[in-house]
């Protein structure tokens, strides 16, 4: 079973990302995490770097010198932010940046990372994606577009990387109960049957991390048993 040595992961302070990060640590894997904050608590096998990622040039500068202290040999792309709404009452500045932030700035973090995963004797690239990178619901189009869109990277850069045994995936979350909802109109049923939790994830994460070098995990799709949406109370 492979094991990586150093996992760099984005969105790593609260959610799905912490899950993430208390799982390796959990495996005894180190992990360098980015965020705007660091997580409450952190295991001492984790490094934090304060960042907006944003701020594109400034998080792959940061990158680069992260690469020269740190052996990573895993990213995992999960921050993101729901711009949830009618795409009319979205402006052309608010459209592009929120493709920026959930298309633009993981690829971009991920095409930074490359010659160094490259040189390595196994790497890994995964995006968390959504449930709305398979299917475009109502008012969901600014997000929908961007998972769609790192879906496709996902499949494409996996048929570009597979030499260098770099395995490329993306798991794909249905409703998962975090404060991804704290800003949004709707949220899951309050059964355990009717959201995910974040660890659950988590898990996915670590069968792609662990998966055997020839068998290349190139997607997981994770969603609750029943799928019941209601109106948030105020």
């Amino acid at each position: 079973m492979h094991k990586p040595q150093c996992v760099l992961i984005t969105g790593g302070s609260r959610g799905i990302g912490r899950a993430c990060c208390d799982a390796l640590a959990a495996k005894g894997i180190d992990v360098v995490s980015l965020s705007r904050l660091p997580a409450p608590q952190m295991p001492s096998s984790e490094t934090h770097y304060s960042i907006d990622l944003s701020d594109i040039p400034a998080s792959v500068d940061l990158l680069q010198g992260i690469i020269e202290n740190h052996p990573i040999d895993a990213i995992v792309c999960n921050a993101g932010v729901g711009h949830i709404g009618s795409l009319e009452n979205f402006s052309a500045t608010q459209i592009q940046q929120s493709l920026m932030f959930n298309l633009v700035s993981p690829i971009s973090l991920v095409r930074a990372c490359l010659p160094t995963l490259r040189s390595r004797t196994r790497s890994n690239v995964i995006f968390i994606g959504s449930s709305s990178a398979l299917q475009g619901a109502r008012y969901g189009t600014l997000y929908s577009a961007a998972k769609f869109g790192l879906r496709g990277a996902a499949q494409a850069l996996s048929a570009e990387v597979a030499g260098a045994n770099c395995h490329v995936g993306i798991i794909n979350p249905g409703s998962v109960r975090t404060d991804f909802f704290d800003n949004l109109s709707f949220e899951p049923g309050p059964e355990p049957s009717q959201a995910l939790l974040a660890v659950d994830i988590a898990e996915a994460l670590l069968h792609m991390l662990f998966s055997a070098d020839r068998a290349i995990v190139g997607e997981i799709n994770v969603n609750p048993r029943h799928h019941v949406v209601r109106k948030r109370s105020q």
